[in-house]
């Protein structure tokens, strides 16, 4: 079975501890800078913002998140002076976790929430890879038939050229926050020295932090990012994934954190369009994107046909490459799985 779905109680208490997370975002962004909330259009969706005067004096936007009814909701509530609470967070990630909701290692939160304290994902920052799988599947209300674990924590970051509404504007010093941490990272150089978009746990060779971007015409395999202050490793096709942004909560059975991930859809047709991609030391990962891909897949079908459909329909419109590249993905994804 590649998927089963959660009870009614858990898909509850996830939508319960993602709007109890939202909130707090709302509140902890514009806590001590008077302002306005605005909301903005922006290829075809709709985006929240808060604006307010730095103490420069210049005007700032703090993002809050794409529009939808329990966002306006919840801006509603701030305005009105509510939030969610450390304590009601708490207890919502304890009630998750025992209803099955899948949770993340207490380490990996732990780094994925320093990341977000310091700015990371209001910056522009998306976490990808078996976390963001692991979290859509708790978005679309299932629990995966093998929950893939991993000890590689990936982030990303979409490219200036892609109309992704982030707050462009802020500014995260990405090696101190990793620094801050105490665990002992240490940033991967790149064969001609410089910082690549990896660190490195000295003492658990697999214990990875990668960060990565779209590569664009031209560029090399590192690119410097100007937001975070250091280097992220380049990618073909990563676009695709992170050309419409979703907000999911992340938990383990005591705390949870809020973050950017891709839409399931197009996370799912990337990892078939990278399959073919990987290396042959490689082959682990690539196993584990169909597999992956294979679980989302099997949900769309059976839910929402439709947002699939719209999804590969794009990549194929993208070019021969791209479609060469989906075909060979599809093609080890019905070999290894039949039913898919």
């Amino acid at each position: 079975m590649l998927y089963a779905s959660l009870s009614l109680a858990a898909q509850t208490a996830y939508a319960q501890l993602h709007e109890a997370l939202q909130a707090r975002e709302v509140a902890r962004g514009v806590a001590d800078a008077p302002g306005s909330f605005n909301r903005k259009h922006v290829s075809g969706k709709d985006y929240w913002y808060y604006q307010f005067r730095d103490l420069d004096g210049k005007l700032r936007q703090a993002y809050l998140g794409p529009d939808s009814d329990r966002l306006a909701a919840l801006v509603a509530a701030r305005q009105a002076g509510g939030q969610g609470t450390d304590d009601q967070i708490k207890a919502l990630a304890q009630s998750a976790s025992t209803l099955q909701v899948q949770t993340v290692a207490a380490p990996h939160l732990t780094i994925i929430r320093r990341l977000a304290d310091a700015g990371f994902f209001r910056a522009g920052g998306v976490l990808v890879g078996t976390h963001a799988f692991l979290s859509a599947g708790n978005l679309l209300g299932v629990r995966w038939g093998d929950a893939s674990r991993t000890l590689d924590l990936d982030f990303a970051r979409a490219g200036n050229h892609l109309q992704v509404a982030l707050a462009s504007e802020a500014k995260v010093e990405l090696g101190d926050v990793i620094d801050s941490l105490g665990m002992g990272f240490v940033p991967v150089a790149s064969l001609s020295g410089a910082r690549g978009g990896r660190w490195v746990h000295p003492r658990e060779p697999g214990f990875v932090l990668d960060f990565l971007t779209p590569m664009g015409r031209g560029e090399d395999e590192l690119v410097h990012i100007k937001a975070f202050n250091a280097d992220f490793q380049a990618l073909r096709f990563m676009e695709f994934s992170l050309e419409q942004i979703e907000s999911a909560a992340v938990l383990t059975r005591t705390q949870a954190c809020l973050v950017n991930m891709p839409h399931p859809a197009r996370m799912a047709v990337h990892k078939l369009i990278i399959a073919g991609l990987r290396r042959a030391a490689e082959r682990t990962k690539a196993n584990k994107d169909v597999l992956q891909a294979a679980m989302l897949h099997a949900w769309y079908r059976d839910n929402a046909p439709d947002e699939w459909t719209a999804a590969e329909r794009d990549a194929r419109d993208r070019g021969p490459k791209w479609r060469a590249q989906l075909d060979i993905g599809l093609e080890r994804m019905h070999a290894a799985l039949p039913a898919a």
